[in-house]
């Protein structure tokens, strides 16, 4: 049956015909068999044509032969098309897991159905917490209220935690103990309220959460490998019991941000890695495996994370791709990997994300507070400009002295047990070995100086133009910079963003309208800790907006100082709830312990071990931190000398918010911005706090 006017002419052509009247249904006409198997259509053969009632269509209809219905029926035998065929099934895809189980986990001998559990001293009506079990001397480590510690001999064995239920009693050193069990974790790992039903006690917000005792070491990444070439730490889950893992990778090198155009060809040759994975990446997408490459200061940073049966696979095709710039036969010449025409592709792209970059007021305020307080970044305008006369001959040989020397460090985290981890060392040390990149030292790692902000009564004020002529808003960062990295410092700055975070918001935000985004918060900077202030706004001015801030931190001594005991703990104890806030999932718990690796502090408990020092902070300590840091001025009156860089981006609006704004032609800009950083790392004499990671 055929409708189509456009196979067999116009409706037009048939309007001579002589038409049937008979119901469509019920009339077939008689075209003779030998000249339809021809494939001819002529007018003249045919009988009368049908119309049909609708549209008026004028067609014919025949039965379709014997011949051409078996043919059909043979065709929908499935087979797979013939070698000549241009048609063919896609290729089996390399990443699909087949393998979902869950790896086990090693036998933990200081695990007891007792840990973590709160107990209650029925002789004393003390109230304990069980952190630590010795299974040599089958004794566990009592936490009590007042913070003190002792060992206790179990007197019964316990089978497993099934014998564990609350109001459980038992005894412990010989039946001179007895104790019961006031709570049980609902988490591994976690410590519950040591309160009982017979206890009136109410939480009102104002009591100190329990402080969960400190992991074991089995439950803490363990170092597999630790040579000069490679350092690979790894964690098997225990927590959220999925078949995913995540390989991260941190690869150091000597020469990845030594001049503007090294930086510049480490950001191309990301994009370029990228650009050459597209393909493999797809396929590993749909079986929810994912990559990531980026360049940092001190290299490159690699990201692999999904199902953890052919994660290994697909972290494989990365690192091939990623080292095929290294050893090349021709060194001025592009790997295979690369396709041609990409290259300038890539650059193109990389070019506009450099002319788009700092494009906000917001962004390009923090870019400069940074560039002004870290030396070794380098702007988007000094990467564009060394790359004017960039081609791929000068690309490789760059590229090529930035993975001459190459060290590793990685973390290796989920249902991934040790011979997995063993494997892993397997992979990265073969890819480096292939690559014949030499390793580096420790003691020549690329370091990362944090410039000394001057301790002076008068700020220093870096004042540039938005570099997009249509940002109506103006954006103004204060900075105080605090010292080296220290628990107690940093325990403070945290509280003190805590307690000034809400009236800061409600006074210049809420009633004085000063501006949409208004925030403080803590800073942390390659180990050197500060607090800043941030507010954008397109109605203020930015000289106002300064004055403001200082008006805001004067008057805040004051509320400091009368703070209710009851306010000062309100504020502690929610800081406290938020750092023992558990981890949501796999991805996050890494995240955490990643950035110890990355930031080479190794705390894999910082933020317990921060909320357990916050039990030591009174209000005397917090306002004494306040004068020191943050206090405009000193207990006579007289302006007080603190580390304080304050940024001034200010915007076009037409109204205040424009003020001040220097004129500056748009291609001289980013020029300009570049000298008045020097200047600050001038006026700071090139002062940094030294090596500290």
């Amino acid at each position: 049956l055929d409708l189509m006017s456009s196979t067999f002419g116009r409706d037009a052509d048939y309007d001579g015909l002589d038409e049937t009247n008979e119901p469509v249904n019920e009339t077939v006409n008689k075209i003779d068999e030998e000249e339809d198997s021809g494939g001819t259509f002529s007018i003249e053969s045919l009988p009368p044509p049908q119309k049909e009632p609708m549209f008026g269509t004028k067609f014919w209809s025949n039965p379709i032969s014997e011949a051409l219905l078996k043919e059909w029926e043979s065709a929908t035998s499935p087979c797979l098309p013939s070698d000549s065929s241009l048609l063919s099934l896609p290729p089996l895809n390399p990443f699909v897991p087949t393998k979902f189980d869950l790896k086990p986990c090693p036998l933990d001998v200081t695990h007891h159905p007792l840990l973590h559990c709160s107990l209650k001293i029925l002789d004393t009506g003390k109230k304990a917490t069980v952190t630590k079990f010795n299974s040599s001397k089958k004794q566990i480590l009592l936490l009590y209220e007042d913070r003190d510690e002792k060992w206790h001999e179990v007197d019964l064995v316990l089978a497993s935690a099934i014998d564990i239920t609350p109001d459980f009693e038992g005894t412990l050193d010989k039946n001179s103990i007895k104790f019961k069990i006031v709570a049980v974790p609902k988490e591994e790992g976690s410590t519950l309220d040591c309160s009982d039903n017979g206890d009136f006690s109410i939480d009102i917000g104002l009591s100190f959460p329990p402080i969960p005792p400190p992991l074991p070491e089995s439950r803490l990444p363990q170092l597999v490998v630790d040579t000069q070439a490679l350092r690979l730490w790894h964690l098997q889950d225990r927590t959220f019991k999925r078949p995913i893992a995540e390989l991260r990778l941190k690869v150091i090198c000597s020469h990845a941000n030594k001049t503007p155009l090294h930086k510049a060809c480490a950001d191309l040759f990301v994009t370029l890695c990228q650009d050459a994975v597209t393909e493999i990446s797809y396929l590993a997408s749909v079986c929810e495996l994912g990559s990531s490459i980026s360049s940092t200061d001190q290299g490159f940073s690699l990201r692999v994370h999904g199902f953890d049966h052919k994660l290994l696979d697909l972290a494989s095709e990365v690192l091939k791709v990623f080292f095929s710039f290294h050893n090349q036969q021709d060194p001025n010449k592009l790997p295979d990997t690369i396709k041609p025409g990409r290259f300038d592709a890539c650059l193109e792209v990389l070019m506009r994300r450099y002319a788009n970059a700092g494009m906000q007021a917001s962004s390009l305020c923090t870019d400069v507070r940074l560039r002004c307080i870290r030396p070794t970044i380098w702007s988007s305008h000094s990467k564009a400009d060394a790359f004017k006369f960039i081609d791929e001959s000068s690309f490789m040989e760059t590229i090529t002295s930035i993975l001459s020397e190459v060290s590793i460090e990685a973390f290796y985290h989920g249902n991934v047990d040790h011979s997995d981890a063993l494997t892993a060392k397997e992979l990265v040390l073969n890819a480096l070995t292939a690559s014949g990149s030499c390793d580096i030292p420790k003691e020549n790692y690329p370091l990362q100086h944090v410039l000394k902000a001057p301790l002076v009564t008068d700020d220093h004020i870096v004042v540039t133009p938005t570099k997009d002529s249509k940002e109506a808003n103006t954006a103004v960062e204060v900075y105080f910079q605090i010292g080296k990295d220290d628990l107690s410092h940093r325990v403070l700055i945290d509280l003190l963003s805590e307690i000034m975070y809400e009236p800061l918001f409600d006074e210049l935000r809420t009633k004085e309208q000063f501006g949409y985004h208004v925030s403080c918060g803590a800073r942390w900077t390659f180990g050197v800790i500060g607090i800043s202030f941030k507010v954008v706004t397109s109605c203020k001015s930015a000289d106002e907006v300064s004055e403001r801030l200082d008006r805001f931190l004067h008057e805040f001594r004051d509320k400091l100082a009368t703070m209710e005991e009851e306010k000062f703990m309100e504020n502690l104890v929610g800081l406290v709830k938020n750092k023992l806030q558990m981890y949501n999932s796999l991805e996050e718990e890494c995240n955490s312990l990643w950035s110890e690796i990355n930031e080479g502090r190794y705390d894999w408990e910082a933020y317990r071990n921060e909320a357990d020092h916050l039990r030591s902070i009174t209000k005397e300590r917090v306002m004494t931190a306040f004068d020191d840091w943050l206090s405009p001025k000193c207990e006579q009156g007289n302006a007080k000398e603190r580390r304080r860089l304050v940024v001034h981006v200010i915007g076009t609006s037409e109204g205040p918010a424009s003020d001040g704004r220097p004129i500056i032609e748009s291609d001289k800009l980013g020029k300009e911005i570049d000298q008045r950083v020097k200047a600050f790392h001038e006026a700071a004499g090139h002062a940094t706090w030294g090596k500290i990671l």
